[in-house]
């Protein structure tokens, strides 16, 4: 195993490399692609009720399917 970059640093476990003290990652205010991913959960939100709904009816109505 590698020793810990650093010198005399401890880490709780071998082999755990440290996050280079960037801390915490910040929102980007320029978000382009939020819309394409709510888009694509919105139509398969939509495919998945009509098909919830045909499941429904096709129980309980079995002889017009």
């Amino acid at each position: 195993m590698r020793e810990p970059q650093g010198g005399s640093e401890s880490h709780v476990c071998r082999g755990v490399h440290r996050a280079h003290d960037r801390g915490v990652r910040t929102a980007r205010s320029d978000s382009t692609r939020g819309g394409e991913a709510v888009t694509a959960n919105l139509i398969g939100l939509a495919l998945a009720v009509l098909v919830a709904v045909y499941m429904v009816a096709a129980l309980l109505f079995p002889e017009r399917f």
